[in-house]
């Protein structure tokens, strides 16, 4: 795909209506003088946006149609939460999925069983998705070279595309994503749902959590958790229900392993522990909370902890309004 940014002087670009822009075939327009800033901007957004929708002409695959998709999936996930919501998903689409916590025992799984596809999360213990790719593309026989795999990370930016490329991955999704989104990239990496495209990288950001939320937002979005029931309803589950208590068991623990790394000035754990949460708690639809994670794991991977210190008392603040909204939300269900 091409994308054509034009650069005009500001009455140029304000003159030429958007509907002329397209139909130019210009995505985006800067002023000039361009600056750096702006430029970035713009390309990551072009590089993170969702792909043009389908052609009108063209027919639905009969999967996309009926919801149900066919196969059996990998899921590759350490995070007790995401596991979850990717499980339910995959359920919901009719799918059979089999879990591994990490990279090792994807690669081993693999070299045992045979799947359809591969859903893998990057950051990881013990082996993460990167290794874990580059060693299932080397298995004997060919065994993993034809194998779609799925890149799911929370860290979604441009220079990550060449990353999940290099180590042999197909696409890219980033989490949280949503159930329209899973099922649309499934359909066309799936056997007997579409013909598969020649292995490539598509970069999405689906996470609102990236942007700074106002301090009045609701602490847990509710949307989301309906969203999260209508999805387990399809597999006769109570989702909403199991993630919300399993989210209140750890949330202490959660919260001490932050403080830890703060104190003991450890930047490389801080970026971990708080890498794991961001996209756990945007899959529950803690935004703000979610907000405060993605800040602090970005701090932590600089080594600016000063900053990550100062940051505590909203991160406490945004995580005490999400535990007391949860358990008033389980009381109500009660």
């Amino acid at each position: 795909m091409t994308v054509t940014i034009r650069l005009a002087r500001p009455a140029d670009a304000q003159a030429l209506p958007e509907i002329e822009r397209a139909a130019a075939g210009i995505a985006r327009y800067l002023n000039k003088p361009v600056r750096r800033a702006d430029l970035q901007r713009v390309i990551c957004g072009m590089l993170t946006s969702a792909p043009a929708e389908q052609d009108p002409g063209t027919p639905p695959t009969a999967a996309a149609a009926t919801g149900v998709l066919p196969g059996s999936v990998l899921l590759v996930e350490d995070n007790p939460i995401n596991q979850d919501v990717a499980t339910a998903m995959l359920a919901a689409l009719g799918l059979h999925s089999t879990l591994a916590v990490n990279g090792q025992q994807a690669l081993d799984l693999v070299r045992e069983r045979d799947f359809d596809l591969v859903l893998m999360d990057c950051q990881m213990p013990v082996m993460d998705g990167f290794e874990a790719t580059a060693a299932i593309r080397t298995l004997p026989e060919g065994r993993g070279q034809r194998l779609p795999i799925i890149a799911l990370t929370a860290n979604a930016m441009p220079g990550d595309v060449q990353k999940c490329l290099g180590a042999g991955m197909n696409e890219f999704l980033a989490k949280p994503f949503t159930l329209a989104q899973l099922q649309g990239l499934l359909a066309r990496w799936l056997p007997h749902t579409s013909t598969a495209p020649t292995r490539e990288v598509t970069l999405r950001r689906t996470d609102a959590s990236s942007e700074t939320m106002p301090p009045d937002s609701e602490a847990i979005n509710m949307r989301q958790l309906e969203t999260l029931r209508e999805i387990g309803s399809r597999t006769g589950k109570d989702l909403v229900t199991g993630l919300l208590h399993r989210f209140l068991e750890a949330a202490d623990g959660r919260m001490s392993e932050i403080e830890t790394a703060i104190s003991e000035r450890d930047g490389q754990r801080l970026g971990r522990a708080a890498h794991a949460l961001k996209s756990s708690t945007a899959n529950l639809g803690a935004e703000a909370l979610s907000g405060c994670y993605r800040q602090l794991e970005h701090l932590g991977r600089e080594g600016r902890i000063e900053e990550a210190g100062a940051l505590l008392a909203n991160l406490r603040r945004e995580h005490e309004r999400a535990v007391s909204r949860i358990h008033q939300i389980l009381q109500e269900a009660a």
